[in-house]
């Protein structure tokens, strides 16, 4: 009898862990002598010979490793102790081809002068090219300098805060980073002098890290690796709901580096928490200021704490994926705990999601199983759990207002609409009615927003019943959001002339809602495709 590949799997099957969520193709326990022996995400299974990647994984689409031949070995790990004076200093070496021409020079050298945000060692003598660019540098990163651009004259220097160097700097960037010590370089003195320089071995895991295709084929030995897995910080509430959101939302890789891999953010949301510490290897930690506010990064290097970045995690396992991943692949990340959020679910629908966690439903509102939640309280994961009961609060169908919203001609107009309604985080929104007449209704959202809001989508000739308008910059009162119960052909939805209005969206169904709705009431919002 003659069985092919896929038929001689279905022989195989005896229920790999479904806690990795792939599908029951291999068997953990099988004596067959046909099969052998892989890892899949750090789980012993038996595969039959001659399989490949497709077998096990027919529809994958995001980014599997695969990490042959893995063996541990003593090596160097680009770190050393610095003995400076009493005190020690660990630097992780960023430029190895520098830190070789200078390490010799290195013992014995005196700390010259220091400031409050730099302190240097030296001179020495420093044959390498500099260059004259001005660079900002971040607390702990160590570069080389020449002082009036002779090579007599080189310094190490140390930054103790972020620092602009204007003058000859070597190679236009770091020679390495303090890991350990920071805190010896603000109480180290002129003359304290490197007495020590000892290298630091570690275990370091080796091996074949392989981008898997469908046609690769396995051997014996393999590990696969199809998810990354992180352990959030409980006592994070908040930036840890975040996170979970951002990796539910999305999972393509915006930039990799050899330090970090970072991922896009939700734009509108504010991350209050703070957790400057030290960013290990496989630390998660979200950018709070500046340009990628918001971004989620992953680091694959130890960088020392900076204040812009919230630690709020740590890859538990799968960081194997990260190490070869590219901008756009899709990586398969899981967060402990995952996101309760039962917004935008019915209430009977709700329960049973609650039921199957063991959490206890408390309902409010409107309590009829096909009332959809438009609220939960605590709203966060980890306050949830803690609890052991979350309320949700109903609303009937028909009284949700469906609306379609105009990303394509006015988008910064669109995210403005989702920041002040909640709908930049949430599945269902909600604006209070500020004022209303027969022909419009008027809500004032309390928000603020970095973006001006520009004239976008303005009217031409005339604004239907529906249509939603916000009240752009050219106005005193920029950021007023309303909708039309009836066609005018001279004013918007927030009563202002055409010019100063932008059209950012349309209620599709219910609109009768709002008419019926009076001043101070809620009114509950869902997004939807035309």
């Amino acid at each position: 009898m003659y069985f092919n590949r896929q038929e001689l799997f279905r022989f195989c099957i005896a229920g790999v862990e479904t806690r990795v969520g792939i599908p029951n193709k291999l068997n953990t326990k099988s004596p067959n002598s046909t099969n052998m022996k892989i890892k899949l995400n750090g789980n012993e299974v038996d595969a039959p010979h001659n399989a490949v990647i497709g077998d096990i994984l027919p529809h994958e689409e995001r980014l599997v490793a695969i990490i042959r031949n893995r063996r541990d070995q003593e090596k160097l790990v680009d770190t050393y102790k610095l003995q400076i004076g009493k005190e020690t200093v660990t630097l992780k070496i960023e430029n190895r081809e520098i830190w070789e021409a200078i390490e010799e020079k290195l013992e014995g050298l005196e700390i010259a002068w220091r400031t409050k945000r730099v302190l240097a060692l030296g001179p020495f003598s420093c044959e390498l090219k500099c260059s004259t660019i001005q660079h900002e540098y971040e607390p702990g990163e160590v570069v080389l300098s020449l002082a009036g651009g002779s090579k007599e004259s080189t310094y190490l220097m140390f930054t103790v805060t972020r620092y602009p160097i204007s003058h000859c700097t070597i190679a236009d960037g770091v020679v390495g980073r303090v890991i350990e010590g920071f805190r010896a370089l603000r109480t180290l003195e002129i003359g304290d002098k490197i007495e020590k320089i000892i290298p630091v071995f570690g275990r370091d895991t080796s091996g074949t890290k392989i981008r898997a295709k469908g046609d690769d084929r396995l051997l014996e030995g393999d590990e696969i690796y199809t998810r990354a897995f992180i352990k959030l910080i409980k006592e994070l509430p908040n930036a840890s709901e975040y996170a979970m959101s951002v990796f539910e939302r999305n999972n393509r890789v915006e930039e990799v580096t050899n330090t970090y891999i970072r991922f896009k953010g939700i734009k509108g949301i504010k991350i209050g928490e703070e957790n400057a510490k030290k960013r290990m290897r496989g630390a998660v930690t979200i950018r709070r200021t500046g340009k990628n506010a918001g971004d989620i990064y992953i680091y694959l290097r130890d960088r020392m704490p900076h204040k812009d970045h919230c630690v709020v995690g740590f890859v538990e396992s799968g960081i194997e994926l990260l190490e070869i991943a590219q901008k756009g692949d899709r990586i398969n990340i899981l967060t402990d705990p995952s996101k309760i959020d039962l917004v935008g679910l019915t209430q009977a629908e709700a329960q049973e999601l609650l039921a199957k966690k063991g959490l206890k439903q408390v309902r409010e509102g409107d309590k009829e199983d096909n009332a959809v939640v438009v609220s939960q309280l605590p709203e966060t994961t980890f306050e949830i759990l803690s609890r052991g009961e979350v309320a949700t609060f109903g609303v009937s169908p028909n009284k949700i207002v469906k609306v379609k919203i105009f990303d394509d001609v006015a988008p910064k107009t669109a995210q403005y609409f989702r920041i002040a309604s909640g709908l930049v985080g949430k599945k269902v929104g909600k604006l209070p009615l500020y004022f209303k007449t027969k022909d419009l209704a008027i809500f004032k959202p309390n928000i603020s927003f970095d973006e001006p809001l520009i004239p976008e989508n303005t009217p031409k000739g005339s604004v239907n019943a529906g249509e939603i308008g916000i009240t752009n910059m050219s106005r005193k009162h920029a950021g007023l959001i309303g909708v039309r119960f009836s066609e005018s052909k001279e004013f918007g939805p927030t009563a202002e002339r055409f010019e100063s209005t932008n059209i950012v969206g349309l209620v599709l169904e219910n609109l009768e809602v709002v008419k019926a709705s009076r001043e101070g009431d809620n009114i509950y919002i869902v997004e939807v495709e035309r």
